[in-house]
């Protein structure tokens, strides 16, 4: 059987399941029914991508190591191991293993091996139908955003920003990734016990505007939020709460981003601001722009202390340890004071 056809015949055979998933869920401010992807369990079928940049066969290796370790049979094509230049393949190849993950009935869900680059690439090419007559989990996070962005924000699905294959699966990260993803628990995301330990500026929380916020959860890096602007898999913030993390990013970089996203009059449309961890984006002693450089803490409180919205840094969502498994669309509260995100329902069925 050709690709076309077993793409054509795997959408049309899903499309009846599809229906009574979509009544059973509430309707995206897009106008789209949002779609929760059923729970993955333990022996269910896990289809490992590189939508993005390739990895190494030691980040390979530790992705297969860390799904099977949590009761995962792994799945992978051949294009596991192309590399093309500084993507995983052609976008082609890269596009080839989403469809066929998404469109093969034996695939329980998918997990992004890596960020990197190039997942926006994909976007205006994404079987956006196959997908939403095939939905299953997703996720990823760094570059894999815009993954995220595109595939919500045409489809309904509920998309997860977490760790890929190959993260660091702390005890955190792995009990948050059951909970969402396995066990379907309305989820409450703190800072963990022992942060309180370390030194580092960009695990400091800091408390930018006071408030209870609730609204349905989007977010990502906010380099790829900034690049998606003006395309049409950008999300609208209107009543949501928007979640943002990045790293190795200078202050005065992540001053002109989230200038541009006020700017644009976005986050003024948002119920709550849930900033992760910037790591890495405090500029050292070494370098030449110290001298004239600010902190990440200045940053922040100066772009986005007057705000009418609840504002929460340092919450673990990011290129961290201890990261976070958040779902697109689902209803979810800030507590500045509290310093939590609690998830108000299930992301999944």
């Amino acid at each position: 059987m050709d690709r076309r056809s077993f793409v054509k015949k795997s959408a049309v055979a899903s499309a009846a399941s599809l229906l009574t998933i979509n009544m059973a869920n509430a309707q995206t401010s897009e106008g789209l029914q949002l779609i929760k992807p059923k729970a993955i369990k333990k022996g269910d079928t896990i289809g490992l991508i590189t939508p993005a940049s390739a990895v190494t066969r030691q980040a390979f290796e530790k992705a297969v190591e860390n799904l099977e370790a949590m009761g995962f049979v792994v799945k992978y094509t051949d294009n596991m191991s192309v590399r093309k230049g500084f993507l995983a393949g052609t976008d082609q190849q890269r596009l080839d293993d989403l469809h066929q993950m998404f469109g093969d009935s034996n695939i329980d869900g998918i997990v992004c091996a890596r960020g990197g680059y190039g997942s926006g690439r994909l976007l205006p090419n994404i079987n956006y139908d196959l997908i939403k007559a095939n939905p299953k989990v997703l996720i990823g996070y760094s570059d894999i955003t815009a993954l995220l962005y595109g595939i919500h924000q045409k489809t309904g699905l509920v998309c997860f920003h977490g760790p890929v294959g190959a993260s660091e699966y702390s005890e955190f990260t792995e009990k948050g990734f059951e909970q969402v993803l396995m066990k379907g628990k309305a989820a409450k995301f703190e800072r963990p016990k022992d942060w309180k330990e370390n030194q580092d500026p960009a695990f400091q929380s800091l408390s930018i505007v006071e408030g209870v916020a609730e609204g349905a959860l989007v977010g990502g890096n906010l380099s790829l939020m900034c690049s998606l602007m003006g395309t049409p898999y950008d999300i609208d913030f209107t009543d949501k709460i928007v979640f943002i993390e990045d790293v190795g990013e200078s202050p005065y970089r992540v001053d002109r981003m989230l200038t541009q996203l006020l700017n644009s009059g976005k986050l003024a449309q948002a119920k709550g601001i849930a900033m992760g961890v910037f790591n890495g984006c405090e500029t050292k002693p070494d370098d030449p722009d110290f001298a004239l450089s600010t902190s990440l803490e200045n940053v922040l409180k100066d772009r986005l202390g007057d705000l009418n919205v609840p504002v929460l840094y340092g919450l673990p969502i990011g290129h961290i340890d201890d990261n976070a498994t958040l779902p697109f669309g689902i209803q979810t509260e800030l507590d500045v004071e509290k310093g939590s995100l609690s998830l108000l329902e299930a992301g999944v069925l």
